[in-house]
């Protein structure tokens, strides 16, 4: 990684941090050392600070003068600026995509129903999220409106740890899940812009309920959620 552009070094970076913070390896409200980041990446802390800036205005670190850099915590208050947005924003572009969906993509979110299901039989929750997510930006791809599906991607990047953390907490929520996610495809094969946007629009709210439920009650599961002791569940 050492003999390539600054700039090529910063993005390759800032990818692997963020992986790292989405996928609950780096917890939420961790410090990170800097210096031990660079020479696990092989690279100077140039690149490293940059890509940390560049992941704070994403918000998914906070660099705090004099103290250092953290992994932003999970909280019932972004949680619910995160997910009312999309509430509102996938809610729009599954009305805009309904009329849209190709013969293409419908045989693609059939095939992508399939591997959820035998996923989640197995348990398998990671590859659970990736195809849940591939399975809805199928969709949001079919509305056509560019910078739309940049603010979608965004939030979903954001909310990518609650996701997770929802499922560790709550392991029925997968089937549940998938009664929500056959519904939505059949409007999909409907072609039905108010039943697909109002299905979406309730799996998304289905999703804060549960979450506020639990972090409510129990808030500090997310560190293990997030942290390594999920990863061994």
């Amino acid at each position: 990684m050492s003999d390539m552009p600054q700039r090529t070094m910063t993005e390759q970076v800032m990818t692997r941090l963020r992986d790292m913070i989405l996928s609950g390896e780096l917890a939420p409200g961790s410090r990170l050392d800097q210096n031990d980041l660079a020479r696990q990446f092989g690279v100077s802390l140039v690149p490293l600070r940059e890509a940390l800036a560049r992941l704070q205005s994403s918000g998914l670190v906070r660099i705090v003068p004099h103290r250092g850099v953290f992994v932003e915590s999970l909280s019932v208050e972004e949680l619910l600026d995160i997910y009312q947005v999309r509430e509102s924003l996938e809610e729009l572009a599954a009305r805009l995509a309904a009329p849209r969906l190709s013969a293409d993509d419908l045989t693609i979110l059939d095939r992508l129903k399939t591997e959820m299901e035998q996923t989640a039989a197995v348990d398998d929750f990671d590859r659970f999220l990736d195809l849940h997510r591939e399975f809805h930006f199928t969709i949001y791809h079919a509305a056509g409106r560019r910078h739309l599906l940049q603010l979608i991607a965004q939030l979903w990047d954001l909310s990518a740890r609650y996701r997770r953390f929802q499922l560790y907490a709550f392991p029925d929520r997968v089937h549940t899940s998938l009664f929500e996610t056959q519904a939505i495809l059949d409007a999909c094969h409907r072609r039905d812009p108010e039943a697909l946007a109002c299905m979406v629009r309730y799996k998304v709210h289905q999703t804060v309920v549960s979450l506020l439920d639990v972090m409510r009650r129990e808030p500090t599961m997310t560190l293990l959620v997030n942290g390594k002791h999920a990863n061994h569940q």
